[in-house]
């Protein structure tokens, strides 16, 4: 038990205890307010922080992309028209098959295709064994499409906007 002599000797450091405890029960619900506004903005800035981490890795990831398609067209790769008009260029369409314009038959696996919009792909089988456009990679350098298109000789390929 305290004696007296303690509580007359610390009288006022008990007193703003005392206030302090009686503050701290009336305020309460803005100190549970304060630390609920605090948690909610922590998670803004951590999904903040998400979204631009995935930003940035995706940046990262379309340049390496873009080196790779590049090196497909100055490889050589194979330009995809249409397929009842050879004058039209195709876009490639990730998942669907790209057939030879003359034989009908399907372009053999690990065949490396482009059309004129930047994308290029590589044919692989799917569950069926047809070989799809997959692997896909995109160059913002539309001039390389054009210097392809070019080096058709005698070709006249028109190139028409995909409407979509």
């Amino acid at each position: 038990m305290v004696n007296r002599k303690h509580i007359r000797r610390h009288k006022t450091e008990y007193i703003f205890a005392g206030i302090a405890c009686v503050t701290a029960i009336f305020g309460h619900n803005d100190i549970q307010r304060s630390m609920n506004s605090l948690s909610a903005d922590r998670s803004r800035i951590s999904e903040s922080a998400a979204a631009v981490r995935i930003l940035q890795e995706n940046a990262e990831t379309a340049k390496e992309r873009a080196a790779i398609a590049g090196q497909r067209y100055k490889d050589g790769c194979t330009i995809v028209v249409v397929s009842n008009s050879p004058r039209n260029l195709a876009s490639l369409v990730k998942g669907q098959p790209v057939l030879d314009r003359t034989s009908r038959a399907y372009l053999p696996e690990g065949t490396v295709v482009c059309d004129a919009n930047g994308n290029t792909a590589i044919l692989k089988n799917n569950a069926e064994g047809i070989p799809v456009a997959d692997s896909f990679a995109f160059t913002g350098d539309r001039q390389l499409a054009i210097n392809l298109i070019r080096k058709i000789h005698g070709a006249r390929v028109f190139y028409n906007t995909p409407a979509r």
